[in-house]
Parts: C-alpha cells; sequence; structure tokens
C-alpha cells in the first residue's frame, strides 16, 4: 500500500475542517465558501506549498486570510473563492521571502490593506514583498526602527529610551600620557 492511499482520507478530512473554519471566519462578512471552493483552495495550498518546499503545520494559512478579508468591501458572494485563492497564494510567496519572525497575521493583515487599497487581489502577488508588507501596521513599525541607528525601547507607560550606538567623535587633541615603561610600584615610596 503506498502512503497516498494511506493519507487519501486525511486531505478530505482536512478540507472539511478547514471549510468549517473559513466559512465561520466569513461570517462576520456575511459570505461563505462551498465545497468545491474548499477544495480548490486545498488544491492551491498543497501546490504552494509544494513549489515552495514548505510544511504547513497547525491552521492552514486561509483561516487567518479568511478572518483579515472577512469584511472587505472587495469581497463578493461570486467571487469570493477566486480572490481567496489570490490571497492565499499571495500569502504563501510573501511567506517565502519573509523571517520566519514576522507571524502570519501580519501577513494576513498586510494582505486586507492591499485589498482594500487596490481591490484587486491577483496583482498582490506580483508586488514587492515590503510594498506589500508596508500595510501591515507592526512589520512597518519594526522596518522603521530597523532603519534608525538608535537601539529604542518603550517600558509599560509608553516612554521611550534611545541609546545610540554610533561611536563618539575623539578628539586627538587631548591626550593623556602614556606608560613611559616604569613599573608600576616605582612612584609609590616617593
Amino acid at each position: 500500500m503506498s502512503i497516498e492511499t494511506w493519507l487519501s482520507p486525511l486531505p478530505r478530512m482536512q478540507t472539511d475542517a478547514t471549510l468549517a473554519e473559513v466559512n465561520k471566519q466569513l461570517s462576520a462578512g456575511s459570505v461563505s465558501i462551498t465545497v468545491e471552493d474548499a477544495r480548490m483552495l486545498s488544491a492551491r495550498r498543497e501546490a504552494a506549498l509544494s513549489n515552495s518546499e514548505r510544511t504547513e503545520f497547525g491552521q492552514p494559512a486561509i483561516v487567518g486570510i479568511a478572518e483579515a478579508v472577512a469584511t472587505s468591501p472587495y469581497l463578493s458572494h461570486g467571487g469570493i473563492a477566486s480572490v481567496l485563492a489570490d490571497l492565499q497564494d499571495a500569502f504563501y510567496a510573501l511567506r517565502d521571502e519573509l523571517s520566519i519572525d514576522v507571524p502570519d497575521a501580519e501577513i494576513a493583515e498586510a494582505l486586507r490593506g492591499c485589498l482594500d487599497a487596490w481591490g484587486d487581489a491577483s496583482m498582490i502577488a506580483s508586488m514587492p514583498t515590503e510594498e506589500v508588507m508596508s500595510f501591515s501596521a507592526e512589520y512597518a513599525r519594526a522596518a522603521e526602527a530597523r532603519g534608525f541607528d538608535a537601539y529604542r525601547i518603550a517600558d509599560d507607560e509608553g516612554r521611550t529610551y534611545t541609546f545610540d550606538p554610533t561611536p563618539a567623535e575623539w578628539g586627538y587633541d587631548e591626550q593623556a600620557d602614556g606608560w613611559d615603561g616604569e613599573r608600576w610600584a616605582d612612584d609609590w615610596n616617593d
């Protein structure tokens, strides 16, 4: 028995679970997908993961994407599956480009921002990563902090502290006396 035969019921169970979870998230926008849509999304997910040689553990990304875009005015009952599929493809393309430290929720937030700004999910996958991610508030804030030479932290009350690691300019006209070769204790008993 091949492993594909043994695992064949698993994708169907995952598809049913994904369908229920995606429809739960999409209910905020009063839209839903069908079983055929869920199968298509699952097939596109498998293709995207295969192309990027990735494995996804836990909740499929489409659930987070559905949560982020559920109330978008650019989702319509007729084209919701294709919009979600394009956003899912863009998600996996971004996930492949970004550090693992970037949470999936930030990527989904950025996809929602792009969808609301341009209204066309199919063009998001072809956009530069930094341009798409500029729609995530947290990612943009972190990118801005990386752009500074100073190290900044904020305390619980919102005060910001800054340390600038750039070296100070040294004035070489003020020199201290150097070591002239005498022993340390030579001047001890003067």
